[in-house]
């Protein structure tokens, strides 16, 4: 039997509303600090202009240095996680959400103050205050980097390593996680707007197996079997950042052997971009429904009277 398959494309319209509320707020702010601030003299001489200058650059520099070296340790600490013999992902999820805090702050900041001297005078000679002058060009990096977050992933070294490192402990050996692909689950028909840090609920790996779809995590495991997966659906999560990156996951409707129907939603995990998710969603999705319409039918049975071959 077919697999029932939904595609349903990602909506321009939810997509124009969801940006419109990520950067809104952000804009809004900015512009009432410069129309609050517009018509005020500016506290700043034109002769301590090239030491503010100085000042800016030397704080930049501090910020982006203190920034690369939290990353740095917290890649290499897999965000400050070393024992994987109990699950892990619950408080690295929301480790993993400060840590995003504190590295995009400190390379706004310093990417802010560093292009400040460039940006700030320009921004007194055209009547905007010396305090929305410096904070500007700060405001103005932090707002870039939030857009940039949402297509570049940071953190795909971290989910790489926490899947195998998590997963070896529970026995499954490097070959076999070779032959997976790795990603993360979570419940659909759950909004993700109540969801505090990561929509995944648990992280962990796909096999495609001959008769079933395996899946070991972090701390959940189960199989579907082809009779049991009824339909597959392609559908964009309205409340998580990847709608963003006009990303739609892939959906099994699972019955279960009491009769219910269980919905798991897939997501692509150890990715740098959100482009690369998309593509190995595609990927995904092509291989379940290859390995579903895989199955050989079985021949009529033989009548009991049948007689010698021709």
């Amino acid at each position: 039997m077919a697999l029932a398959q939904t595609k349903k494309p990602v909506s321009k319209i939810k997509v124009a509303v969801m940006w419109a509320i990520f950067l809104g707020f952000t804009l809004c702010v900015f512009a009432f600090l410069l129309w609050a601030h517009k018509e005020q003299p500016a506290r700043t001489e034109p002769d301590s202009e090239p030491l503010h200058g100085v000042v800016n650059v030397i704080l930049g520099g501090f910020f982006l240095v203190a920034g690369v070296v939290a990353y740095a340790v917290l890649l290499a600490s897999n965000c400050f996680t070393f024992n994987f013999q109990h699950p892990v992902w619950a408080e690295t999820k929301a480790k993993l959400y400060f840590a995003n805090i504190v590295v995009l702050t400190a390379f706004g900041l310093g990417l802010g103050f560093g292009i400040s001297p460039l940006i700030g005078p320009a921004l007194s000679r055209s009547g905007v205050s010396g305090e929305v002058a410096l904070l500007g060009p700060v405001m103005g990096a932090l707002v870039v980097l939030q857009i940039a977050r949402v297509f570049v992933l940071i953190w795909a070294p971290v989910e790489r390593r926490l899947i195998r490192k998590r997963l070896q402990a529970r026995g499954i050996t490097a070959a076999q996680l070779d032959a997976a692909m790795l990603v993360g689950i979570s419940d659909p028909t759950r909004s993700s707007f109540k969801k505090f840090a990561s929509v995944e609920d648990d992280l962990g790996a796909l096999w495609i197996g001959p008769e079933q779809l395996v899946y070991w995590g972090d701390t959940q495991q189960f199989g579907v079997t082809r009779e049991q997966l009824v339909q597959s659906e392609r559908k964009a999560d309205t409340g998580g950042t990847s709608m963003l990156g006009g990303l739609t996951h892939l959906i099994l409707h699972v019955r279960k052997p009491e009769g219910s129907e269980q919905q798991i939603r897939l997501h692509t995990e150890g990715h740098w971009t959100m482009a690369a998710k998309r593509r190995a969603m595609d990927q995904l999705d092509a291989g379940i429904a290859k390995w579903h319409g895989s199955a050989v039918q079985s021949p009529p049975p033989l009548p009991a009277n049948m007689g010698e071959p021709l």
